[in-house]
């Protein structure tokens, strides 16, 4: 079992920036891609914050991403614009996507940016997030490395292709909504794999194509869709948006951060971000929005003990609590992260 420490957000940030600039990475570029990772923490989605640190530090390590790429945008229209990651560190990329789609959406009323040749990108929520502190809507997605089939194969032809919405409420526990388009996330399934516990089965499948409770042996196979046809058409979906659309790599070209490490991955990204002001107007929409929340909240729980929720508000809670109390990292994993910001230690890719 793992030891879990708390340990204030600030601190690790300072340690992730570090390591990004000890390693290449300008300094506007480390303080994005290290922001996503406090962000996850603090939302309460560990899978996709500090514990990434070793491996992003690691690709950059064997060549696979280039700390010092340059992002570029290409803006079509007021409303459309194509945004070039140049194969630097996925969640500064993410960001600075999410910054030029809010300031596009502050103008034209909605902004459509597909972004191509980034990599990891981290966790849809926690641009939602930004995104919702600014006053908008966000709908955002990114595609991956191949690792489920299509409804009735049995070869990889798509990533789980995660997808997020997310609104901004008054009270600041924001609608946020980030789901992964297999029955799991492959973070969710690697950190089993890391811990040695088994996974439920349904999740995914051995190369043999079997059902599995082994995280390791799914991880080496391939995970499965959620509702069958429907996760995989939606995973398509995605991939168009951003693969295809920008211009970049789609299914078949993306490379695997963890089995091709060393290459640039290609993976794409997009965004679409609405400015309520400009329909009618921020503080009415955020009045229906808490009135239409409300109503859900008030319904009649199946379990007295588990009341009715609407997503974000969990990960709202989380955030406050965590930025209070610190984040609940692994001990060993932020041992890890003082070595990687000192250089004492090199960074680590996960085997799946």
């Amino acid at each position: 079992m793992a030891e879990m420490i708390r340990v204030p957000a600030e601190e690790c940030r300072s340690l992730c920036v570090q390591a990004f600039e000890r390693n290449g990475v300008p300094p506007e570029n480390a303080a994005r891609a290290a922001e996503q990772f406090i962000l996850c923490d603090l939302l309460g989605i560990p899978t996709h914050g500090v514990l990434r640190l070793s491996h992003y530090i690691g690709r950059i390590q064997v060549g696979g991403v280039d700390p010092k790429g340059k992002i570029t945008v290409d803006k079509k229209t007021p409303a459309l614009a194509i945004i070039d990651g140049g194969n630097t560190v996925g969640t500064a990329v993410a960001t600075r996507a999410t910054e030029v789609a809010i300031e596009m959406a502050r103008e034209a009323g909605v902004a459509f940016l597909s972004v191509k040749n980034s990599n990891h990108f981290g966790a849809n929520a926690s641009f939602g997030w930004l995104a919702s502190n600014e006053g908008m809507i966000l709908i955002s997605g990114t595609n991956g490395s191949l690792t489920m089939a299509a409804t009735g194969g049995k070869a990889t032809v798509v990533g789980n292709n995660p997808i997020g919405y997310a609104a901004p409420r008054k009270n600041g526990k924001h609608f946020i909504l980030d789901f992964a388009l297999s029955v799991q996330s492959r973070g969710k399934i690697r950190r089993a794999a890391e811990l040695g516990e088994p996974i439920p089965e349904g999740w995914g499948l051995d190369p043999d194509g079997k059902d599995t409770t082994d995280a390791a042996a799914v991880l080496q196979g391939f995970v499965l869709p959620f509702g069958g046809h429907k996760g995989y058409g939606l995973a398509l979906a995605v991939d168009m948006l951003s693969g295809v659309l920008s211009g970049g790599s789609f299914a078949p070209h993306v490379k695997s951060q963890f089995f091709e490490a060393d290459e640039p991955s290609g993976i794409c990204h997009y965004f679409i971000c609405i400015d309520p002001e400009k329909m009618i107007g921020l503080e009415a929409f955020q009045e229906r929005l808490e009135e239409y929340c409300a109503w859900i909240g008030a319904q009649p729980a199946a379990d007295p003990a588990i009341p009715v929720r609407v997503p974000g508000e969990r990960a709202g809670e989380a955030y406050l609590e965590n930025l209070e109390i610190g984040l609940l990292v692994d001990a060993e994993h932020h041992k890890r992260n003082q070595g990687l910001a000192d250089g004492s230690v090199k960074g680590v890719i996960p085997k799946g």
